[in-house]
């Protein structure tokens, strides 16, 4: 009996997807060479409610937080191999692409890594990691966030202050990326930030520079990922987005929209939705437009689940679907622009 009624509660979220036309988002999407995707938790894949919400959007898939550090290996002796096991069970019964996110952050990492540890404790730890997880895991999934946020935010493209740096040097981004290569050569190979879309913000160019140079060295490096947790109260310069999209091309570099939401002041939110769609309608055309980005990826689906309330006092609604799982006149909207012709 419970299972008849989360399939009927779950029927109006099906029928709202699939009114949108005889494709699934994923489907429409794919004349132009991108995967469309959502970050979730173990549950979202198991539920009668949301799973189907799932396979609708997703080409590509990736955990929220399970596979970073203090989850994943909480402690030297304990890996979580099981959420991350079923994770790629569902994308391979579902035919989705994973992403790993992320190998390594300056948040959620395992209380044993230590800034007292010495340059080559830290080296050997890194790349003991790296091969545990790539060796695993080679041949299954096919792309890594090798480094999560890796610049400071103080307008000047410093390099954040974290364990790595710490204790490796700066030298600790190319370690990672070439090691990462060397265990598994055919994975695409990330580095991802947030406030770094638009060129010529500080962000931006450095991390343009800095993969400008990796790529003049011949480190490893695929792709960069633009989180765009954007927020409707500020500027949104589509322009500046696209040049930048532009000059890695131009390096040969792919690009992932990795974490998109769009944020919106809850307290005036009726006269913010408008410019939320066009933001959302907005970088479905700049992935319809640009071919080296590869993916746009949401954090989360619902305004049930996501971290933007918690960390953005007052901001909020930033998904394609409501607290009550239904679609949004912005998913629609962004369905419709993946059906026009390029």
């Amino acid at each position: 009996m419970k299972k008849l009624l989360l399939a009927l509660i779950a029927l109006p979220v099906l029928l709202g997807l699939t009114s949108c036309g005889k494709k699934t988002f994923r489907d429409a999407a794919k004349p132009y060479g991108f995967n469309t995707g959502i970050a979730v938790t173990p549950g979202d894949m198991t539920s009668e409610e949301t799973s189907p919400i799932i396979k609708d959007f997703c080409s590509i898939i990736v955990y929220e937080n399970q596979m970073k550090m203090a989850n994943l290996h909480p402690n030297k002796r304990f890996w979580n191999w099981s959420d991350i096991d079923n994770l790629l069970k569902f994308a391979d019964e579902n035919k989705m692409r994973v992403k790993w996110h992320t190998l390594f952050w300056h948040q959620q990492n395992a209380p044993f890594l230590s800034s007292s540890m010495s340059r080559e404790e830290a080296i050997e730890m890194m790349d003991e990691y790296i091969t545990t997880i790539m060796e695993r895991y080679k041949g299954k999934i096919q792309e890594y966030d090798v480094v999560n946020e890796m610049f400071q935010d103080d307008g000047k493209g410093s390099l954040r202050e974290n364990v790595w740096l710490k204790t490796i040097g700066p030298d600790y981004l190319e370690h990672a990326l070439r090691k990462a290569h060397e265990v598994d050569p055919d994975a695409k190979l990330y580095l991802n930030e947030y406030n770094n879309e638009a060129m010529g913000d500080p962000k931006a160019d450095a991390m343009y520079n800095l993969v400008k140079d990796f790529k003049a060295r011949g480190v490893p490096i695929d792709g960069v990922g633009m989180q765009l947790h954007l927020d409707t109260s500020y500027d949104y310069n589509e322009a500046a987005i696209r040049s930048n999209i532009q000059r890695y091309a131009d390096l040969g570099i792919e690009i992932s929209f990795s974490e998109v939401d769009v944020r919106i002041p809850v307290s005036d939110a009726e006269n913010h939705r408008q410019k939320q769609e066009d933001i959302y309608v907005s970088l479905i055309k700049l992935a319809k437009e640009m071919p080296n980005v590869k993916s746009f990826i949401i954090w989360g689906f619902t305004d049930k689940h996501s971290w933007v309330p918690a960390t953005f006092p007052g901001k909020g609604e930033a998904l394609p679907f409501d607290k009550d799982l239904k679609p949004k006149p912005l998913y629609n909207a962004m369905f419709e622009e993946l059906k026009k012709k390029r």
